[in-house]
């Protein structure tokens, strides 16, 4: 399939989803049992197979992928942060604007957007992608950590004992030191990958809710403009400045126009921040994005 055709085919599936639960065959609740399975199982088996498989002998452009996110998660905080203040929101608001706006959904939506229009290449790059997410998401939890107080122990089982980041790390050392997977164990994470896509697309179709948009329409709005439209705008000038080309600069700009991270939420409510206007903000930009991720491929 082609770009527009791989887009189309994702945006299918959200449907099914939204209408699985329209029509009560699955039920909102049912995403968390769904993620699970898509976090603890389909993507760390999608993500150590294009690991074990990548050609792993340009790293370093590898790692400025990872910068790049990270300089651009940086840079759309500040925006966010003076934006909140110049329009008066309360701590609690700001700080939730500021996380939806830093961190990417650059795995739950990422992974399979790269990997249907780009392919495992494309893949390897967004999950490099992923991993300057999760650094952003280690360092805001510290950040609110030393702001509002909680357990460091939080933060560690939730970002280094991810299980797509260690995923990565066994990928890359069963890459280097070539070890034998053997048949029967390719043939388990090739049924187990395939399942994510269509279950990530599925649970993102049961999770939307139109209900609260309305009263936090504003913030929400401009925290989809600048992940959805100026974010992909900033990433052109840093990949040109850091010397990205090819596949590398493409991946880095679609990822950096990637929606509000959903485990931005998991901050929010953690540390009690707006967890209204956060979960707006995330879904009014994972909605939009559908168009915007559409346009930005086909333009790029």
């Amino acid at each position: 399939m082609n770009s527009y055709e791989t887009i189309l085919a994702i945006v299918l599936m959200i449907i099914i989803g939204y209408i699985c639960r329209r029509f009560d065959f699955l039920k909102a609740e049912d995403t968390q049992t769904l993620n699970k399975i898509v976090v603890y199982i389909a993507i760390p088996a999608l993500i150590f197979l294009a690991m074990y498989h990548a050609d792993l002998s340009n790293i370093e452009t590898f790692g400025t992928i990872t910068l790049t996110i990270i300089i651009l998660g940086i840079l759309s905080g500040i925006v966010a942060y003076l934006f909140s203040r110049f329009r008066g929101y309360s701590s609690k608001t700001r700080w939730g604007v500021v996380a939806t706006s830093t961190l990417s959904n650059s795995g739950f939506l990422g992974y399979p957007v790269t990997l249907g229009v780009f392919g495992t290449e494309g893949l390897v790059r967004a999950v490099f992608c992923d991993v300057g997410n999760t650094m952003l998401f280690i360092a805001l939890g510290i950040f609110f950590l030393i702001l509002y107080g909680g357990s460091y122990r939080d933060i560690i089982k939730r970002s280094i004992l991810f299980p797509p980041l260690l995923a990565v790390i066994c990928g890359v050392l069963a890459n280097l030191i070539h070890l034998p997977l053997g048949s029967v164990i390719t043939s388990t994470l090739d049924y187990l990958s395939g399942a994510a896509i269509p279950i990530i697309m599925i649970s993102l179709g049961l999770s939307l809710e139109f209900k609260g948009i309305k009263e936090y329409f504003d913030v929400a709005s401009f925290v989809s403009v600048l992940k959805l439209i100026i974010s992909p705008m900033i990433a052109m000038v840093i990949v040109g400045l850091v010397g990205l080309s090819g596949l590398d600069r493409t991946v880095a700009i679609v990822e950096a126009g990637m929606p509000s991270a959903m485990l931005s939420l998991v901050l929010a409510i953690n540390y009690q921040l707006d967890v209204k206007a956060t979960a707006a903000c995330i879904f009014l930009s994972t909605t939009l994005s559908v168009i915007s991720i559409t346009v930005l491929i086909l333009f790029i």
